[in-house]
């Protein structure tokens, strides 16, 4: 299969952690096939740039030469050009090349907080590329300096986004992870309609190359297919997980973004409350990778869930979407993911709504010795007694021990039926406290 071409035009770093660096490390993950034109060279390390050197323009065109007389990229990034001749170069060479889909991050700073752009190069960006622009994306800082506006809050982003459409952006991604609050809030505007996506912060650390590899990743799903606001969002969301598995510098509070794993992507749109369910299930479930042990997971897999606090339907029980299996593979958490164990969380919160977290794991004589030994609570019940009216059994079962004892207890079983394997489920009021009855079995 062909892969897709993502054209970079931006600045070498030799930290690693930004510029060219980044935004081949983006469109790696994303599986594109990354081309680059260097602009500038730049010594830089966590703490300060040391040196910018601006490519000569010919050198730059000569970079574009060798590329695009014979591939057109399907989408292109722009990334620090420095200075007002290499930003019009560059606005010269995308004519010249009729290449159509940009998206631009005009880099102003690094992290440091140290320049990497001379004092022309915001009139140059305005007068020569916004024009060219399908998507800009500025922070806060840059957008203030590109549009003349003081950015306070969501109200001034929206103006100064209507101000970079005024001038001739297409589309406009305000970041604005810098302002004050728990939530980054970023605005995005398209000229006729605008919105605000949140993900909550990670709050005490500073994150290298964040501005390339979100504008690097959104020009890798638009080359994909995916519409922008779609782009835009799973992009936010992929960094996300990258900064969760961030790893620090030795003596520093700045942090390298990791490599994107599959359950830290949190799924879309998803408020406040139903977020901090999947963070604290995020977190448990890398807890019971390393503690449980593959004698505990049964043929089915292992699955683990957490429900909101007035859950009412299997759409508010977050779970693993593919369970643990034996060789310790799994899934991503989803909200809906799980019949089974929604089925015994739900039932338990009618008799006690603190009780929103279920584990299973696989039974057998010896385990249930053991939960015994332990100390905890265990009931069972019988499938043989269900009823051919109950409409579930894991609802029949769980809502069954619980009237017979008059009590929620930390474990319930049952020895299995025709084509059903036998069950042992772990209850709790959250993951923690659930992985913390399974340690106390292991203990």
């Amino acid at each position: 299969m062909k892969r897709k071409i993502v054209l970079s035009i931006a600045a070498s770093d030799t930290s690693g952690g930004a510029g060219i660096q980044a935004d081949l490390k983006a469109f790696s993950y994303a599986g594109m096939r990354g081309l680059t034109i260097i602009t500038c060279i730049t010594a830089q390390n966590e703490r300060k740039v040391l040196s910018v050197y601006p490519l000569p323009t010919d050198v730059i065109e000569v970079q574009a030469e060798a590329l695009l007389s014979k591939l057109k990229p399907d989408v292109t990034k722009i990334g620090m050009l420095y200075s007002k001749e290499i930003a019009e170069c560059t606005a010269d060479l995308l004519k010249k090349y009729r290449i159509k889909k940009v998206v631009l991050d005009p880099v102003l700073s690094a992290s440091t907080g140290d320049s990497l752009a001379k004092k022309d190069l915001v009139g140059s960006i305005k007068d020569n590329l916004l024009e060219l622009t399908y998507l800009i994306t500025p922070n806060i800082s840059e957008a203030e300096r590109l549009t003349g506006i003081k950015i306070k809050n969501i109200a001034d982003m929206k103006q100064a986004a209507g101000l970079l459409i005024e001038g001739g952006a297409r589309n406009v991604l305000i970041k604005g992870g810098h302002l004050k609050g728990k939530d980054a809030m970023d605005v995005f505007f398209d000229g006729k309609e605008d919105g605000v996506l949140l993900l909550p912060k990670l709050e005490g650390n500073i994150y290298r190359g964040t501005g390339c590899i979100l504008s690097s990743l959104i020009a890798a799903n638009l080359a994909k297919g995916k519409k922008l606001r779609e782009s835009i969002d799973l992009s936010k969301r992929i960094l996300w997980s990258m900064m969760l598995n961030s790893y620090p510098l030795k003596g520093s509070k700045v942090r390298i973004l990791g490599e994107p794993k599959d359950i830290d992507i949190p799924p879309k749109n998803l408020d406040r409350e139903r977020f901090d369910v999947w963070l604290s299930l995020n977190s448990s479930v890398k807890r019971l990778i390393k503690i449980l042990p593959s004698s505990f997971i049964p043929e089915v897999g292992v699955n683990i869930g957490f429900a909101l606090k007035n859950s009412k339907s299997r759409e508010d029980v977050c779970a693993l979407k593919g369970r643990i299996t034996r060789a310790k593979t799994y899934g991503v958490l989803k909200f809906g993911a799980s019949k089974h164990i929604a089925s015994i969380i739900l039932t338990a919160m009618k008799f006690d709504k603190a009780i929103r977290s279920a584990l299973n794991i696989r039974y057998s004589s010896d385990l249930i010795e053991r939960i015994k030994s332990s100390g905890l609570i265990a009931y069972s019940f019988n499938r043989e007694e269900e009823p051919e009216y109950a409409k579930s059994t894991m609802e029949w079962g769980v809502s069954h021990v619980i009237k017979k004892y008059n009590k929620i207890p930390d474990i319930i079983w049952d020895g299995g039926g025709i084509g059903k394997e036998s069950m042992i489920r772990i209850l709790g009021k959250n993951p923690k406290e659930v992985i913390g009855k399974l340690k106390q079995i292991l203990d």
